[in-house]
């Protein structure tokens, strides 16, 4: 007869666990498959950016005629940083915390606030004149005054064109960089 009792009470605390404990690890499910599909997303948006500084800084070496406008141009940082911070919304919270400080070393502090408050403006917004003024005004910045404009290791790039150890250097950092942030969210 205790037999029986007890083969009630663990059907009755299998299905009262059941009920609490599923929806718990439903939850849990969902959250882990978000932080996966945002990892992989990243880590690929990182890694072609990457590629893409790659070729230019071999094509901007074997052409010899000066830097082109697009070389880790601002409107790709910008693209990149805001990207980025899309992804790092579903991360875990340390790993999100460090790639935004390495974020910031790559990209710096204005162009990341610039990103973190256009990342929800709609896309027709963005288009016109007055974005491609903002955008032509930073880069003389950039390119005249780095001391006081340049934070990130991609805004060095630009500002120290003429300079080779100078842009070697940042441009070592910048790949450094990159592979760190890539490395954190590899699948």
């Amino acid at each position: 007869m205790n037999w029986i009792v007890n083969a009630l009470l663990a059907l009755v605390a299998g299905s009262v666990g059941s009920v609490v404990f599923v929806p718990a690890t439903q939850r849990l499910g969902e959250v882990a498959k978000a932080r996966y599909a945002a990892e992989r997303q990243l880590h690929g948006i990182l890694r072609s950016y990457r590629q893409e500084l790659e070729y230019q800084y071999d094509r901007c070496l074997a052409e010899q005629h000066g830097y082109p406008l697009e070389f880790a141009a601002l409107d790709g940082q910008e693209a990149l940083a805001e990207t980025a911070l899309h992804g790092l919304t579903d991360l875990a919270k340390r790993n999100a915390r460090k790639m935004r400080e390495d974020l910031l070393l790559l990209v710096g502090p204005t162009m990341l606030a610039f990103a973190e408050r256009r990342m929800y403006v709609a896309a027709d917004v963005r288009v016109g004149e007055t974005e491609e003024a903002r955008l032509e005004l930073l880069l003389r910045r950039v390119t005249r005054e780095p001391d006081r404009f340049c934070e990130g290791h991609l805004q060095r790039l630009l500002s120290e064109q003429n300079n080779p150890d100078e842009h070697t250097e940042h441009y070592q950092q910048a790949l450094a960089i990159l592979d760190r942030m890539a490395y954190r969210v590899a699948p």
